[in-house]
């Protein structure tokens, strides 16, 4: 890829990257006419094709669609016909240890509660989940395009009653999204653009997360589902196999996310993790400390709260 081009595909990545901020935010505020008037000028301004379609990786190619259907996929009825398995290692393994799914790092939570356990990222397979859940991994890695050759990731996505998840584009159209209804109640749905789809056990959903889709659930007990993201069926291979071969090696992915959140170690002790700040963090913070008289501050549900000595 030549000079120019590469700045070209930078330059409309940036611009991407902006649009999107501006419609989050104005979505976050609750001004969805101007999100809406914004992802319209994004579209004839040839930034993207669908006003609800807003990824920061986009292939133009790509016919914008935003629900598919199953039975176009051969692992859809493969997970089907194991589902009876997963569920019962589920309910195993969550009645003999109900703990070990960690919140999800996404801050795409209006209220409620929302987590998962990851079998994969980007192709790194995490063997501590992956021995926990044998079946479910097992499973997993007989779909190639989902495990070791998967754009995205494999988790159990697990929702509380209450939940809301705000309206958000997953960050690129060059995969689809599957789940796989495990543990199904009456009250969750979710919107993927002007589509509005509920989950059913042992049936999946097939979708492009890079449509604008939100979630609800305002039932009683737990959704579980298994989520995987798969390379668009219509991708042209020459372009997946480019996409798959910048995966970043996961210890890349977390020194990058450390930086840019000025960590610079982390210390796992049992169940307690302990972040120590960069300098520049830390002296911002102390300073903050104590012009507050305080001791300690923390964020609970995006608002500072605070200990004085």
């Amino acid at each position: 890829m030549n000079a120019a081009r590469s700045a070209g595909i930078r330059r409309t990545t940036d611009a991407r990257r902006h649009y999107r901020d501006l419609i989050d935010a104005l979505l976050a505020e609750g001004d969805r006419e101007a999100a809406v008037a914004c992802a319209e000028l994004a579209v004839a301004q040839g930034i993207w094709r669908h006003p609800e379609q807003r990824p920061e990786h986009y292939v133009p190619s790509l016919e914008p669609c935003p629900v598919f259907d199953p039975t176009q996929f051969w692992f859809t009825g493969f997970l089907a016909e194991s589902y009876p398995r997963i569920r019962a290692e589920l309910d195993a393994v969550t009645a003999a240890s109900p703990g070990g799914f960690l919140p999800v790092e996404e801050p795409l939570l209006d209220r409620g509660r929302w987590e998962q356990v990851t079998f994969y990222e980007a192709g790194h397979r995490f063997a501590d989940v992956c021995e926990r859940f044998p079946v479910t991994a097992s499973v997993i890695e007989g779909i190639p395009e989902a495990s070791s050759g998967g754009p995205g990731v494999v988790t159990l996505s697990w929702l509380y009653p209450g939940t809301h998840i705000r309206p958000h584009c997953g960050g690129s159209n060059a995969r689809h999204r599957v789940h796989l209804g495990l543990r199904v109640p009456e009250g969750p749905k979710m919107r993927v653009g002007d589509r509005t789809l509920r989950w059913q056990e042992g049936e999946c959903l097939v979708f492009d997360d890079s449509f604008e889709h939100e979630v609800w659930h305002d039932g009683t007990q737990p959704r579980v589902v298994l989520l995987l993201d798969v390379s668009h069926h219509a991708l042209d291979p020459s372009v997946r196999d480019w996409i798959l071969s910048a995966r970043s090696e996961f210890d890349q992915r977390i020194s990058t996310y450390m930086t840019e959140r000025g960590i610079r170690r982390a210390e796992l002790t049992e169940d307690t993790l302990r972040l120590t700040a960069d300098p520049g963090v830390t002296s911002l913070v102390t300073r903050y400390l104590r012009e507050s008289n305080a001791s300690a501050i923390e964020l609970r549900d995006g608002k500072a709260r605070y200990e004085y000595r």
